[in-house]
């Protein structure tokens, strides 16, 4: 007969052996009821690991644009109340003009409006938003738009000069100027400033706009810059009211030079109101694609979730089950320890 010899040592340990591993999996456990997902995603799913990976690459891509597609349209927005007010401030000055006979008299205060939509005009297009100029297309970190008399007023004055052979301060040449005369200069050396060396005089700014990826397959612009047509037109109607001496000019002269400024701005506004219908657009395709997107992230998310859902009742009945598997380990090592051969003798 073969006697075998079982120590308490070993019979208080034994529970404790299985301890560790009980904490482990109740804390796993525990997770999947909170998250609802396993608790090792790659353990549970083998080889649909990948999958489910990608699923969520994806979902991760649209999360994304749909991040940059809210600072788009807070750019589309700030840009667009901007051009309201440059519009706004544009059609008021031309109606002072229309249906009104500007007499001499008239003329400094007309000037002043002039210069003060000018000042307007230049600060609205060097709105800085964040560290970005909004009309400073791709260009954002320069200042678009540079002040008038610190860039283009010495090439107005020498295209005046240089046609006409004498200043705008000349007030007894300038009353001899007719009408076809003032003409040729606004529609050929004053237009010239304005269409071909507007850039590198009057701008800074890059003709090209910022692009924004709005989903994973469309690209659209989401900016304007100063190089637009309605920013010349209205910047050089402006400067013909104040800035070609119409307080020298005869009637005649200074009649047809108001009608070509009304002109001028009146092309200036409706060329503003064309790029608001572009970013009007660019956030309409904005808006379709974050709808779009919201359904197939809808679908990603279900379809991650058939792959890493847990069933949350069995889960909890798991915890439940490894609840009470402890609390007998921790009983049966408290009884073990009572174990004492002196209680027997």
């Amino acid at each position: 007969m073969k006697t075998t010899f079982i120590s308490s040592s070993t019979l208080w340990n034994s529970p404790r052996a299985t301890l560790d591993k009980l904490q482990s999996e109740i804390v796993k456990a525990n997770k999947e009821v909170v998250t609802g997902r396993h608790a090792d995603v790659g353990l549970a799913l083998g080889r649909t690991t990948g999958k489910s990976l990608s699923l969520r690459q994806e979902r991760a891509t649209l999360d994304a644009l749909t991040d940059s597609n809210t600072t788009a349209t807070l750019r589309l927005k700030s840009t667009a109340a901007t051009l309201d007010q440059v519009r706004a401030s544009a059609n008021t000055f031309r109606d002072s003009l229309i249906g009104v006979r500007v007499g001499v008299q008239d003329v400094p205060l007309i000037k002043g409006q002039a210069k003060a939509a000018l000042d307007k005009l230049i600060s609205a297009a060097n709105e800085n938003i964040g560290g970005q100029y909004v009309f400073g297309g791709i260009n954002s970190k320069v200042k678009p738009l540079n002040a008038y008399e610190f860039a283009a007023k010495a090439d107005i004055d020498e295209a005046f000069l240089t046609h006409f052979t004498f200043p705008q301060s000349d007030a007894a040449q300038v009353a001899e100027i007719t009408p076809d005369e003032m003409k040729a200069f606004i529609e050929g050396p004053l237009a010239d400033l304005f269409e071909n060396q507007w850039k590198g005089t009057w701008s800074e700014a890059s003709d090209k706009n910022i692009q924004n990826l709005i989903s994973p397959t469309e690209r659209v612009e989401t900016s304007a810059n100063v190089n637009e047509t309605a920013f010349r037109q209205l910047a050089m109607g402006y400067v013909m009211t104040f800035d070609l001496g119409i307080e020298n000019l005869n009637d005649g002269a200074r009649e047809y030079l108001l009608n070509s400024v009304i002109g001028t701005l009146g092309n200036g506004i409706n060329e503003i109101t064309q790029v608001q219908a572009d970013l009007g657009t660019a956030q309409q395709k904005i808006d379709e694609a974050n709808e779009r997107m919201s359904f197939q992230k809808n679908f990603f998310e279900e379809r991650v979730t058939n792959y890493e859902a847990v069933d949350p009742a069995e889960a909890k009945v798991r915890v439940d089950q490894l609840a009470t598997q402890i609390q007998t380990s921790y009983s049966l090592t408290a009884q073990l320890n009572q174990l004492s051969l002196i209680k027997f003798i």
